[in-house]
């Protein structure tokens, strides 16, 4: 038996929150368990929900098909950038921000980086703010603090934000590619058959039809407006949910 966990609207409370609430009632449609509190008698889990802010909130319970370990190897960049190596922007990584970052941007051509601390970049509080020299290495680190915000920086060279107008999320689950149009580019199923090595049962991954953009974790990436909760629904149970 298979169920997906939402959370809860109030701590501890059995009621799935706003947020995830049309998605919960689709999965139900469909002949799903789905709720906020692991069922007895469920031998299969999957979480879905807020990103997790710390490794160690990942759900213990050994019913989860996802664990700590691969849902930070699709969160992290500094973790899953080395399967993606050449699919992707160029990328080096540093534990702070400081002239050496400046030199070795120099050094390898770029006029302009951007940088993000794992997961998180800056670019929701103010366009341009992950993006060096528009703002200062120090201004970032501050904020980054600010926020509570660790990990490692990812130094990536910088694309105009225009080149990358036409990117679409693909869903992973159980090492299968789905998409609304059933359209996948190849540079895509390049990406995921080597992210399948990872071993995470769900994940996605972010990319146009030249360059894979982001990887995240499948417990908290969102359906985007173009999927329908619904079709997602559907997907979950043809690979989870018999």
């Amino acid at each position: 038996m298979f169920q997906i966990v939402y959370p809860s609207s109030t701590p501890a409370g059995s009621e799935v929150h706003p947020y995830f609430a049309e998605e919960a009632s689709a999965m139900r449609a469909a002949g799903m368990s789905a709720g906020t509190i692991p069922e007895v008698g469920v031998t299969r889990l999957m979480y879905k929900g807020f990103t997790i802010k710390s490794p160690e909130d990942y759900p213990n319970d050994p019913r989860y098909i996802g664990n700590r370990k691969t849902y930070r190897a699709c969160q992290e960049i500094s973790r899953y950038y080395p399967y993606i190596d050449g699919l992707t922007m160029e990328t080096f990584f540093v534990d702070e921000l400081n002239k050496n970052v400046i030199a070795e941007v120099r050094r390898r051509g770029w006029s302009e980086a951007f940088i993000k601390r794992e997961e998180t970049a800056l670019e929701h509080i103010e366009e341009g703010m992950s993006v060096w020299p528009r703002t200062s290495l120090g201004t970032m680190t501050a904020k980054y603090e600010e926020l509570g915000v660790h990990g490692r920086f990812a130094i990536r060279k910088y694309v105009d934000p225009a080149l990358l107008s036409d990117e679409k999320r693909y869903w992973v689950l159980n090492g299968r590619i789905y998409r609304r149009d059933n359209i996948v580019p190849d540079i895509v199923k390049q990406a995921v058959e080597r992210l399948n090595r990872i071993g995470s049962l769900y994940y996605t991954v972010d990319a146009t039809p030249d360059l894979v953009v982001e990887v995240n974790a499948g417990e908290s990436s969102d359906r985007h407006a173009e999927n329908s909760a619904e079709l997602f629904a559907s997907w979950i149970k043809k690979e989870f949910g018999t």
